[in-house]
Formats: structure tokens, C-alpha cells, sequence
């Protein structure tokens, strides 16, 4: 098909009618769709492996309970298992232990935050806070994000309620969105983003010039997508702490007062901005249809969401399924997995498109499509024994992948013992409010830095501070700790661009943080509530005590060698805990343990 025509298909003209009134499809009217995630397994195995018989490629034996166990873990709740829950999965002999546990991890509350560990990276940079009591707004929104994929809400919902998000962060988490793109937002900015992020499509070049291979992206579509997002405000009080942003729908004036008013003098660089945007996109047109006629500003938005979880936009539909194929497996059946045009073309179309039917006719549902891809043959396939034939899109064996910086903190936090380690991290993770102990710290300590009132004193809205507070208690100090320091650690190992890292690949500032890092040397030690303590005081043998470790770091027993080598190193030691803490730090620093494997 070529590419104008791929663009005609992606949205018939009759549709577009359709999404101007708001009569976005429903789910259900698309078909009944499989009666059970069994059926939708096995499609995905039968696409997979006509592949596999198309190119001669033998897959890898099937995984290893132990391998299988750390990686479901991992992909499901975002950490890997306890040494008591490794223990009681490998000694498990029931044939259908696998399933079960998928139902399990599924059900976790765990899973909705390690969703929303993954999403909130895609929406948003980490580590954004606002305000001088330091409230996060994406932990808000994160925490939001986490709610709806627990309760298993259709994604179509979540994608509508960001896209048409309206009123304050603390009353309406997903307005986090824009409010963080800035003061105001940038249109082309919204534009480019949400339709990458929700659809799939990489058309902020054609703001600057048509698109150089898709001839429906030109300058004048772009244009009539940024129009859906021109009428968005953001308000925000920064003389009142917590600083709580609001999204606003205003209504555009008329092209000639918006001239007009360019021709003032002194007129701020911002607002000669903001008035080129509002001119600039001031028609919104869906792509390859008509402008919209209605200059009711509230609707337009509305409309975006209508089109962007239509099922008749079916490069939406298929880029949606390819995100969370891409969480599970490391790469999307296209890929990039945010760039569908005409040149990057699916490594399984049919497979594609059979997941992107049932995923309109199953509702949109998230764990659905996780229960039938995690129950999968290809999915459990060993990482070893790999056909050299195989690439990775074959997926033929389990390819390893960097642990994301959440993953990576989670996973050392399963190694605590006690909570005394993670009374120890809250602090560093608390607002200046809880710090400081009240709003009347704060305004003491300003009085001690010479601060005359007035000049710097902030009001404080004590109900504000109460709402979001409310908010973050949802998180649990675990999960707020991990995000704060993920989002520390991928600010300090950005690049050259800027780009912050999405996984631990071995870089310089990665060795020493695992190695020197704080969270790493009060887990390390061997005093009360370490895990080499935790493990000395549980067993007296030598031989259970490093199984005990394997089992506790890599989820799974060491080999005939590995507990040869390990026995002589511990017996070497000046002292046993010497040596045991060695074990540790030798463990936490493999390839292993920090990727999923």
C-alpha cells in the first residue's frame, strides 16, 4: 500500500463525521472477540511460529522454572521475587504453577506501578517536582496512572481522560500532562507528543517542512492537529505553596485582535510566542479529513481522544498493542515501537493485526492482553540455547534487556530486611515541608537566612498540601523511594543530548553507584536488618547460607560450581560475614542481576 494510501485507510472521511459529534465506536460493537485469553495465546504462538518455519529458525527450549520465575516478576510488578516466594514457586510441582502465578501478579497492586513506572518515562521526564515544598506532580499523576491499571479501566478511557485533562493536578491527576510541558505548553509540542505517545506517529517534522517520505504529513496537517491543542492554558499560583497548576480551555479571539496585538509596544518574547502559536494553528483538522467547523473550543480535545481510541484509526489501535508488546518482550513487532510509517513495516503483520482486532474487541483491556502474551510459548522461552540464526525479532529465544532504574532499586529493596533501611531512604525522599517538620520551619528558617518577610514568604495553603499528600500516601513509602531515587540516577547518567538512561548497561556512574553507591552499602553490610545478617542468623550451614544468597539476589539456586567457588571464597574470608558480604557484592554486580533475562 503506499503511503497516501495507508493514510486513507487510517481514518475514512465517514468516521472523521462520526468523531465531530462525539460518537467514538463502541468496543463492543467491533465483535464478540475470543471467549478467553487461551485462544488469543495460541494466535500469537501460530503467528510466531510461521516465522520461525518462513526463515528456518529453531526456537530455544522452553525456560527454566527459575528463569521463568525472576522474569515474570519483573515484567508483571517491576521486582524480582523474595527468597521465600522463589523458594515456594521452584519447589511447587502442580502442572498449571505458571498460569497461577501470572493470575497472581496480574492481581498484585504491584502491577499497576510498575505500568506506571513505564508510561510515566513515555509522558514525561523523571524528576520534575514543582513548587518549594517540592510536591511532584508525575508521582501524583503516577500514582493516578497505577489506580487505573490495577482496576484494569479500558486504556481507551485512560488515553481520553489525559488527552481531554481539565482543572488542577490535585483534583484531576492526569492535567500533570500538559502542566509539565511548561508555562504555557508549546502547541507544536502537545501536537507532536500526544500523537506519538497515544498513536504512535512522528509527525513534529512536517511543523518545519512536509514530511520528506509521507506525503499526507505535510506542514498543513500538522497544522490541523496542533489546532486540536491551541486553546489549552496553564494557571498557577507560584506565591502559594503547594503550587497546584490547572489546565484551562479558553476559547482563541479573533486573528485580528491576536494581530492587533503584536503590534503593541514592549510586548514580552512569551506572549509573541504564544499569540504566533494561537495564529499558526488556529483550525483544527483531523489527518486527511476537513477542517472542524465548530469553534467551541471545550469540544475539540474531545475529538482528538474520539479519533486517537477509534478502532477505525488503526494505526493507534496497532501502536497501542505494540507499546505493551514492546514492555515484554523488549521490542515492538514494529520497531521503533513510537514510529509507524510506511517505510517500518511490521516484522508479523498478520500478527499485528489480529492483535490489534482483539484488542478493540476485548475493551481495551490491559491485563488481557498481558494474560495472553505471558501464558505464550514464545514468551517462556529459554535466553539460552539461542538459534544463531535468530535475530531478535525472531523471538526465538528470551533476549536480555537492561533493568529500567525502577526496576533496578526494586530489586535491591527486596534484599532488605527489617524497615529500618527504608526509614533510613524516606527522608531523603520527603518534600521540604515533611523535612523541615511544618510550614513554621520553613518560615523560621527562612528568618535565619536573613529573608526579610514580605520580600520572600510564600502563603501556604495547608488544605492544598493536606489533598496531595492524601494522594502520595497512596504510593507507600517503598514505591516513592524507588521513584525518587531512579529519577536521580537517570538525571545524573543523561548524555550529551540530554537523553536520561532507561536502563543499567555497565556505564562508569553505573558501576560505582552499584558498587559505592549508599543504597548498595547499607544493604552490603552485614549488621542488624542487612540480608548477609538476615542470612547468617537464619542458617548454620555454610551451603544453606549461599544458596540462601543466590536465591535472595538471582532468584535461583547456585550450580554444583558456583557453590564450589563460593564455599572457598567464604572460607578464604578474614571472618565469615567478611566473606559472606563479599558473595553479596560480587552477586548485585553481575550482568544477572541486573537485567531481565
Amino acid at each position: 500500500m503506499t503511503p497516501r494510501g495507508l493514510f486513507r485507510a487510517l481514518l475514512p472521511a465517514a468516521c472523521a463525521v462520526c468523531l465531530w459529534l462525539g460518537l467514538a465506536a463502541d468496543p463492543a460493537a467491533a465483535g464478540p472477540g475470543p471467549a478467553d485469553t487461551a485462544a488469543l495465546s495460541a494466535r500469537i504462538d501460530a503467528g510466531i511460529e510461521a516465522v520461525w518455519q518462513r526463515d528456518g529458525i529453531k526456537p530455544a527450549a522452553p525456560a527454566t522454572d527459575a528463569e521463568f520465575l525472576r522474569r515474570v516478576y519483573l515484567s508483571t510488578v517491576g521486582v524480582p521475587p523474595t527468597r521465600p516466594e522463589a523458594e515456594a514457586f521452584l519447589a511447587d510441582t502442580a502442572p498449571g504453577k505458571r498460569a497461577a502465578l501470572i493470575d497472581r501478579l496480574l492481581a498484585d497492586e504491584r502491577f499497576g506501578r510498575h505500568l506506571a513506572d513505564l508510561w510515566m518515562p513515555i509522558l514525561r521526564e523523571r524528576g520534575n517536582d514543582l513548587g518549594e515544598l517540592g510536591v511532584s506532580a508525575g508521582d501524583v499523576m503516577a500514582v493516578w496512572l497505577a489506580g487505573r491499571f490495577n482496576a484494569d479501566t479500558p486504556f481507551n478511557q485512560t488515553i481520553t481522560d489525559i488527552v481531554t485533562a481539565q482543572g488542577p493536578i490535585s483534583r484531576n491527576p492526569p492535567s500533570a500532562y500538559y502542566a509539565l510541558m511548561g508555562f504555557p505548553p508549546p502547541v507544536a509540542d502537545m501536537a507532536g507528543l500526544t500523537l506519538r505517545n497515544f498513536a504512535g506517529m512522528q509527525i513534529q517534522c512536517a511543523q518545519c517542512h512536509d514530511h520528506h517520505y509521507e506525503p499526507a504529513w505535510t506542514q498543513q496537517a500538522f497544522a490541523g492537529v496542533a489546532g486540536f491543542f491551541s486553546s489549552i492554558e496553564i494557571t498557577a499560583d507560584f506565591y502559594t505553596q503547594p503550587v497546584d497548576p490547572a489546565v484551562v480551555t479558553r476559547d482563541l479571539p479573533p486573528r485580528a485582535v491576536l494581530q492587533a496585538l503584536l503590534k503593541q509596544p514592549a510586548i514580552e518574547p512569551e506572549t509573541v510566542n504564544r499569540i504566533n502559536d494561537l495564529l499558526a494553528y488556529d483550525q483544527p483538522r483531523l489527518p486527511g479529513d476537513r477542517p472542524v467547523k465548530t469553534r467551541d473550543a471545550a469540544s475539540w480535545r474531545r475529538m482528538m481522544a474520539a479519533w486517537l481510541t477509534s478502532p477505525s484509526n488503526t494505526t493507534a489501535m496497532k501502536y497501542q498493542v505494540n507499546r505493551f508488546w514492546s514492555f515484554l518482550f523488549g521490542r515492538g513487532l514494529v520497531h521503533p515501537v513510537d514510529d509507524f510509517n510506511s517505510l517500518n513495516t511490521p516484522t508479523h503483520p498478520q500478527l499485528l493485526d489480529d492483535l490489534a482486532a482483539d484488542w478493540v474487541a476485548g475493551g481495551f483491556r490491559v491485563k488481557r492482553l498481558y494474560r495472553a502474551i505471558l501464558n505464550t510459548r514464545a514468551w517462556q522461552l529459554s535466553g539460552r540455547g539461542a538459534d544463531p540464526k535468530a535475530q531478535h525479532w525472531h523471538f526465538a529465544a528470551w533476549w536480555p534487556r537492561p533493568l529500567t532504574p525502577e526496576q533496578f532499586f526494586g530489586a535491591l529493596f527486596t534484599l532488605v530486611d527489617g524497615d529500618g533501611f527504608v526509614r533510613a531512604f524516606a527522608r531523603q525522599t520527603q518534600n521540604a515541608y515533611q523535612k523541615l517538620g511544618g510550614f513554621a520551619a520553613l518560615q523560621e528558617q527562612q528568618k535565619k537566612q536573613g529573608i526579610p518577610p514580605g520580600e520572600y514568604d510564600p502563603k501556604f495553603n495547608h488544605e492544598l498540601l493536606r489533598v496531595y499528600e492524601q494522594r502520595l500516601e497512596q504510593m507507600g513509602p517503598l514505591w516513592q523511594i524507588r521513584r525518587g531515587l531512579a529519577a536521580r540516577y537517570a538525571q545524573l547518567s543523561s548524555d550529551d543530548e540530554r537523553a536520561q538512561t532507561e536502563g543499567f548497561t555497565g556505564s562508569m556512574d553505573q558501576a560505582l553507584m552499584i558498587l559505592n553507591g549508599e543504597v548498595t552499602r547499607r544493604l552490603g553490610g552485614s549488621l542488624n536488618g542487612s540480608l548477609v545478617f538476615a542470612v547468617m542468623r537464619d542458617f548454620s550451614e555454610d551451603s544453606r547460607r549461599v544458596e540462601a544468597l543466590y536465591l535472595s539476589v538471582l532468584s535461583r539456586r547456585p550450580d554444583a560450581r558456583e557453590l564450589e567457588r563460593a564455599l572457598a571464597a567464604v572460607k578464604a574470608a578474614p571472618a565469615p560475614a567478611q566473606g559472606y558480604e563479599d558473595l553479596f557484592f560480587a552477586l548485585i554486580s553481575t550482568t544477572e542481576f541486573a537485567t531481565n533475562h
